[in-house]
């Protein structure tokens, strides 16, 4: 069994280890996030929230600038 999975952020996959949070993997990879939202699978995931989320095999990770507005 591979302890590697495919993911997808903003349209660019990656392979990443199965014990990677999602707050892990931005972290590794050096993504910035200051001001930033995420959506893993078109679901919003708190921030509060990034620590503890794991990952899965094919999931589909968007980040974005969160803007405030009307």
């Amino acid at each position: 069994m591979s302890d590697l999975m495919s993911i997808e952020l903003n349209g660019v996959s990656y392979r990443v280890e199965v014990t990677h949070t999602l707050s892990s993997f931005l972290e590794y990879h050096g993504i910035d996030t200051q001001g930033c939202a995420v959506a893993i699978s078109n679901q919003i995931i708190p921030r509060s929230e990034w620590q503890k989320r794991g990952l899965s095999q094919g999931e589909s990770i968007s980040l974005f600038q969160a803007i405030a507005g009307g």
